[in-house]
């Protein structure tokens, strides 16, 4: 059983902070669909990473990742909130919960376009960006795959450990050549936040 919290604490900042991070990670643990979306988004970074876009492109492709995150977070809780109120089949509550997903998929449907259309804008840009490229996809594949693993095999610390070590390798490689700092501090926190919320797992579900 998780341990209650003072209720002198619990409208502290500090204390605010922590149920919003405890909330990510809680997600991150649980939901198969953030999995997916945080592995998508990391690999989005990485190929912000590897290119030099105008700052409209790059804000577009943040701003695009960021709010399909908050989404699936907030798809999450209302999907919690049912759960809790109603213990058997109403039509209402699978109204909800269906919208609260397709929201999710538009967004995410969204993103995907944006993603392909500062692309397409900025091919030129990919095809200057050779060298980068072949980088992005000889350490950054590897990179992806352990993330994956990271978010998905059984809870071993010392599997964890390896997965983590990998990513962080393969990314520091990658960071080592890269020209922007903001993609390339996002892609960190992309990558160290899953062993973060694997390892405080038992007691974020508990």
């Amino acid at each position: 059983m998780s341990r209650p919290v003072p209720r002198s604490a619990q409208g502290s900042l500090t204390a605010s902070f922590r149920f919003a991070i405890n909330g990510v990670l809680r997600t991150l643990c649980t939901q198969r669909n953030m999995k997916i979306h945080w592995v998508s988004g990391t690999a989005v970074m990485l190929v912000g990473m590897a290119l030099d876009l105008d700052l409209a492109s790059r804000a577009s492709i943040l701003f695009c990742v960021f709010v399909v995150l908050c989404m699936e977070v907030l798809n999450t809780a209302l999907e919690a909130f049912v759960d809790l109120h109603v213990k058997q089949y109403v039509r209402h509550a699978m109204v909800a919960k269906d919208a609260a997903a397709a929201a999710v998929l538009v967004l995410a449907c969204c993103s995907v376009v944006v993603f392909a259309d500062v692309l397409f804008h900025r091919w030129s840009v990919v095809t200057e960006s050779g060298d980068s490229v072949l980088r992005t996809v000889v350490f950054g594949v590897p990179l992806l795959i352990l993330l994956s693993l990271t978010l998905t095999v059984p809870r071993r610390l010392p599997v964890l450990a390896f997965t983590t070590a990998g990513t962080l390798g393969c990314l520091a490689w990658l960071i080592s050549h890269a020209d922007d700092a903001v993609f390339s501090l996002c892609a960190l926190l992309f990558a160290i936040v899953p062993t973060v919320a694997r390892i405080r797992e038992p007691q974020l579900l508990a």
